[in-house]
């Protein structure tokens, strides 16, 4: 069906034409564009419940915070702060961020080899949940001494964020164990 021309109507029909035209071309862009977003809020491949954990499970994550990598990470945003430690390289890293988040502890999402050799530990700042950070921690020289290759924001949007801020609530709030 075409639509008819609203020059041949009289003012009053074109008027009306024009404004269900426009009301039917808003349904459609107000549809899409929620439609959109709840798919978005429903892409997100992490839970939305707080996760609950046993004690043996509890002990076996805390040790994460024992690993060299994972403390030298601690060293550096303390350095940092101080203006006094890591390479210039690692400084130039970190000056991205605003160094709110380094005064912060982390808690430590997940810690895996890189391909490339090395390890990715992806963290999360206590005090300022509203990011989650890769950092890519590489042993350097003769005695593989830990330096900061790579600090990038996660992959995550918004719902992920919602969900990590829900799910790992206990982590986040708790002060003893984070680096």
């Amino acid at each position: 069906m075409k639509p008819r021309p609203l020059n041949n109507l009289p003012p009053a029909a074109r008027a009306t034409c024009l404004v269900q035209r426009v009301l039917f071309l808003a349904a459609i862009v107000w549809f899409s564009t929620h439609v959109s977003l709840a798919q978005d809020s429903k892409t997100s491949k992490i839970p939305e419940e707080e996760a609950q954990f046993t004690a043996a499970q509890l002990e076996q994550y805390y040790l994460v915070y024992k690993n060299s990598d994972v403390r030298y990470l601690r060293t550096l945003f303390d350095t940092y702060l101080k203006s006094s430690g890591g390479t210039e390289d690692e400084r130039e890293l970190l000056r991205e961020w605003e160094k709110g988040y380094f005064r912060s502890k982390f808690i430590v999402l997940s810690r895996d080899g890189n391909t490339f050799g090395g390890t990715l530990i992806t963290i999360l700042f206590q005090d300022r949940p509203d990011k989650v950070f890769v950092a890519w921690v590489y042993p350097e020289g003769d005695r593989s001494q830990p330096r900061l290759r790579a600090f990038k924001i996660g992959d995550f949007n918004d719902e992920d964020l919602r969900r990590i801020r829900v799910r790992y609530k206990k982590f986040i709030e708790d002060k003893t164990h984070a680096m």
